[in-house]
């Protein structure tokens, strides 16, 4: 019995080691082969934690923006900018000039999601109003100065624009036609000046009504998405993801009364806003002279031209109701968005070969862009007085750094060698008065204009701001 129970632990050392050399396959993922390599079982678990919501960001992430911007505040003062003051103008400008302010430079941060290749970045208005410089840092570590596009304080939203020599990553817009209560979200951004924080949640409501107090006045909201996301002040203006990694909104606003309360803006609205923001007529003054719109479905059928001007580029080029365009160049024409967008970065002079399927034909075409006209009050501070105009919008006004300017004419450019020209008047100066009169709109300023003949010299109020402050002035110009 002694000699039986002496080789039992050498029988039981010899079974075990026939069991792993030998039946360590059919093993797998119970014992490890000695000597193998356990990589397989940590890639295993590294995909096990690849859950949707990694993958979404790890899509999106790099084409978050983190806004910073600096916001100029200076003292008004009085800058005559002819000679001395008339006791008309003296009255006049006490209206729009109080107390001294303290010079000072705020730099708020904010978020922003880039949206093509080219640069285009949304965010909202609030974060970039009022903003003499905007600075933009991506994922990545690199800084770019932006430009502001366009934006629009009633929507709330604004485009700005980045340059890179490379394409830029971007996030795939979604619709927010077929969102559902309690699915998933993702909201990414740079809340408290946290670059690149995700926060996750459910949808928890559509198509809520708030307003929200800031210091610009009141902001009111329509038709956004409520989420329990954790929205954050920094993360206004990112984006909120659904889990496929798409763009379904702008985060918005947050209730500070209540945790697990955010809001953002609908990617539909944003689209539907972007479209008017994009606007390559009114921004650069670039005549295509053809109005399309969008066709449900299909959309590599583009887009369809529903009317065309008489005499414009378009009707020069042949381009006829009912042609589709597809392709511009070498650009694919999906939607308004791209048209807008291509045509914006052209100029007056620019050919586009412009590609469209009429009756099932494909038809290429060559359009020589052209400046829009000018309405007829237009026509005629050019004629007179040397100047381009156009309405002063409180978006205009707030990014010229004239917020408080409710109304006016914005003098938009200077014709060489004219009136206004040979008194110092510049682009950016806003006219808010002639003669007696105080001038709130271009209508207003046409019927003065029609009353102005050759000779005459007439008082002008003008305001505008730099670099060095808010100033006030007047001058007489001479109509030619």
């Amino acid at each position: 019995m002694k000699k039986i129970l002496i080789f039992l632990p050498l029988v039981f050392t010899l079974v075990y080691t026939f069991m792993v050399y030998n039946w360590a396959p059919a093993l797998d993922g119970f014992i490890p082969n000695p000597g193998s390599d356990v990589s397989s079982l940590n890639s295993q678990s590294n995909s096990n934690r690849k859950t949707p919501i990694v993958i979404a960001v790890e899509k999106a992430g790099p084409a978050v923006a983190n806004i910073s911007t600096e916001r100029l505040i200076t003292q008004r003062h009085v800058d005559p900018f002819f000679g001395s003051r008339s006791e008309l103008f003296e009255r006049f400008f006490e209206d729009f000039f109080g107390q001294h302010q303290r010079q000072m430079v705020e730099r708020p941060l904010g978020s922003g999601v880039i949206i093509d290749e080219d640069g285009y970045i949304v965010t909202n208005e609030h974060v970039i109003s009022r903003a003499s410089k905007i600075k933009v840092r991506l994922s990545d570590g690199r800084d770019f100065e932006a430009t502001m596009i366009s934006s629009d304080p009633i929507s709330d939203l604004a485009i700005l624009k980045i340059n890179s020599p490379t394409p830029l990553p971007y996030v795939k817009m979604g619709t927010s036609k077929d969102l559902m209560i309690g699915e998933t979200v993702i909201a990414l951004g740079n809340p408290f000046g946290l670059e690149n924080s995700v926060t996750t949640g459910v949808l928890s409501a559509k198509n809520r009504m708030v307003t929200f107090n800031s210091e610009y006045g009141d902001i009111k909201y329509d038709n956004l998405i409520q989420t329990d996301a954790l929205i954050n002040p920094g993360n206004s203006g990112g984006p909120l993801l659904n889990i496929d990694g798409e763009l379904i909104g702008i985060n918005a606003a947050i209730v500070n009364q209540a945790q697990g309360i955010g809001f953002a803006i609908p990617v539909d609205k944003v689209r539907e806003t972007l479209i008017k923001l994009f606007n390559f007529r009114e921004l650069n003054k670039i005549w295509f002279g053809a109005q399309v719109e969008e066709q449900q479905g299909d959309i590599s059928k583009g887009i369809i031209v529903t009317s065309v001007e008489p005499d414009s580029p378009a009707h020069k080029a042949k381009i006829k109701a009912g042609d589709y365009i597809t392709k511009i160049d070498s650009k694919d024409i999906s939607d308004i968005l791209d048209f807008e967008k291509y045509i914006l970065k052209k100029n007056a002079g620019d050919k586009l070969h412009i590609y469209v399927n009429r009756g099932g034909s494909r038809i290429k075409l060559t359009v020589t862009l052209e400046k829009a006209p000018l309405p007829s009050i237009e026509k005629l501070a050019l004629r007179k007085l040397g100047f381009y105009v156009q309405d002063l919008t409180p978006q205009l006004a707030k990014q010229l750094n004239l917020w408080w300017i409710k109304s006016g004419v914005l003098i938009a450019d200077i014709e060489e060698n004219s009136p206004a020209a040979r008194i110092g008047i510049k682009p950016g100066h806003v006219l808010v008065a002639v003669g007696q009169y105080r001038i709130n709109n271009i209508e207003e300023l046409g019927a003065l204009l029609k009353l102005m003949q050759k000779g005459d010299i007439w008082e002008i109020g003008i305001v505008w701001s730099d670099r060095y402050g808010e100033h006030q002035g007047y001058a007489r110009i001479k109509v030619r």
